[in-house]
């Protein structure tokens, strides 16, 4: 019988690809490797692991995931679009509405939602929320911790008052506001804007005129404070 050997090393400089070997040095429990070696026996990406942790439940595991890979030293737009997409994965099927101008509020943990209409608005004030937004205009606010959300839309905003937020937008013209601690923020799409609380960090896309390129920020070095929004003009940070 013919088996697929497992991959033991990411391709290079794609970040967005999880193998065997990343999870070991990133101190992976027996369990979780196993059901990796399982699911993924050549690796897969980040977003696909996160899609299969959800759908068999393991929450834990997807926010142990989040914490290890969602760093923005290492992010490009293929990580941050990988990783939107998987939340709008995820959330499929917990569609609040399906239509534009939807309207939605979250008081417990764990919520789920998913949004593909424009101009959706949506509050969660519990932790661990999970939200996906495909349309545009997105507006969206989380006050509980850990909470997790992918926009794919243009002009989406969004903020976060709870702690180590994780977020990723992969249209342009996005904002996110960021007044907890330890928030990680990932833009792809170009003219985003961020504020950031203690201990954030954020990584902001913008267009050099031959590629795309990213800029990271961390709240309490270069010049970065805390609760001041920034974006990118002609390759350099600057307030907004």
């Amino acid at each position: 019988m013919n088996t697929q050997p497992e991959q033991q090393t990411a391709p290079e400089n794609n970040p967005a690809q999880i193998t065997l070997l990343k999870i070991r040095e990133w101190g992976a429990c027996s369990d979780g490797r196993d059901w990796f070696r399982e699911k993924f026996p050549q690796g897969g990406t980040y977003g696909d692991v996160m899609t299969g942790l959800y759908a068999d439940k393991r929450y834990g595991d997807a926010r142990w995931l989040a914490n290890k890979a969602f760093d923005v030293k290492n992010i490009d737009s293929a990580f941050i679009e990988s990783d939107v997409r998987s939340i709008i994965a995820a959330t499929e099927g917990v569609d609040v509405d399906s239509g534009n101008y939807a309207r939605a509020g979250f008081s417990g943990d764990y919520a789920r939602a998913g949004f593909s209409g424009d101009y959706a608005q949506a509050g969660f004030s519990g932790n661990y929320a999970q939200a996906g937004f495909s349309g545009d205009y997105a507006q969206a606010g989380f006050s509980g911790d850990d909470a997790r959300a992918g926009f794919s839309g243009y002009g989406a905003q969004a903020g976060f008052s709870g702690d180590d937020a994780r977020a990723g937008f992969s249209g342009n013209d996005a904002r996110a506001e960021c007044t907890g601690e330890n928030a990680t923020i990932a833009f792809a799409g170009m003219n985003g804007s961020v504020s950031l609380g203690k201990g954030g960090a954020a990584s902001l896309a913008y267009y050099d005129g031959t590629r795309t390129r990213f800029i990271n920020i961390y709240e309490g070095e270069d010049g970065i404070e805390a609760g001041v929004l920034y974006t990118v003009k002609n390759g350099e940070v600057v307030r907004r």
